[in-house]
């Protein structure tokens, strides 16, 4: 039985991220940052410009895990201003449109659905661990938008529910009675999957999203291309009786 394999037959609780892992929340962000800069008053002339350098800007902090989307609005601001263009704004509208824009342009990665929804058929316990956004209630929004969320037995969002993942993990420990090494996280970046293998889960690393090749994974930690392959093993394992 390969390492993969193990893992998911003796998980109860399936811990999953959201950005990257089963929502694509980040091919459409060019889109997005238009929508915004122009909101924020940029002239067409200059559009495609301050795109590209706010999207290379953005794409450094996300890879980074870094980027607070409560403050997005700053990042916008500053390159515009860095050109002179004058920007004037409401930020609260700012943060509905940010809202909008990204909920319209994401989309559930393949499998995700389906994937959730078997695990459910077994008797697993399925949660989200994932970072907040920086807006208060946007993750939460999101993952109601995105039709996610009757499939969770549990939706955490760190800084906002808990301090943080390791504190999000140790509380489903508490709360469904499982010991950690029968939790696993499943996420797109290596580094918070080495982050829950550290606090003695499991965990699985899918490559979508910042997925990091080059990252130095331990052989107990596998990489899968996508959702459809942890699909192909579940719907393998017994249904709930």
């Amino acid at each position: 039985m390969s390492t993969l394999e193990s893992i998911i037959n003796s998980a109860k609780v399936f811990s999953f991220d959201i950005d990257g892992t089963l929502i694509d929340s980040y091919t459409y962000m060019r889109d997005v940052i238009q929508i915004l800069l122009l909101y924020l008053g940029v002239p067409a002339s200059m559009l495609e410009m301050l795109t590209d350098e706010v999207y290379r800007s953005w794409y450094e902090l996300e890879k980074e895990g870094v980027l607070d989307y409560g403050k997005f609005h700053y990042l916008l601001e500053d390159f515009a201003r860095k050109h002179s263009v004058s920007v004037r704004y409401d930020v609260g509208s700012f943060q509905e449109l940010l809202f909008e824009a990204r909920v319209k342009g994401s989309e559930l990665c393949r499998c995700a659905v389906k994937l959730l929804s078997e695990l459910k058929k077994r008797g697993k316990i399925v949660v989200s661990v994932s970072a907040g956004d920086g807006v208060p209630g946007m993750k939460h929004k999101r993952i109601i938008e995105s039709g996610l969320a009757p499939l969770f037995d549990r939706i955490l969002v760190v800084q906002e529910d808990v301090p943080s993942r390791v504190e999000a993990w140790m509380k489903l420990e508490e709360e469904f009675k499982t010991p950690r090494d029968e939790i696993v996280h499943v996420d797109d970046r290596p580094r918070l999957a080495l982050e829950a293998f550290n606090a003695g889960l499991k965990a699985i690393v899918v490559k979508t999203g910042f997925y990091d090749p080059y990252f130095n994974l331990p052989g107990s930690i596998p990489a899968v291309d996508s959702l459809c392959t942890l699909l192909d093993m579940v719907v393998k394992l017994p249904l709930k009786q």
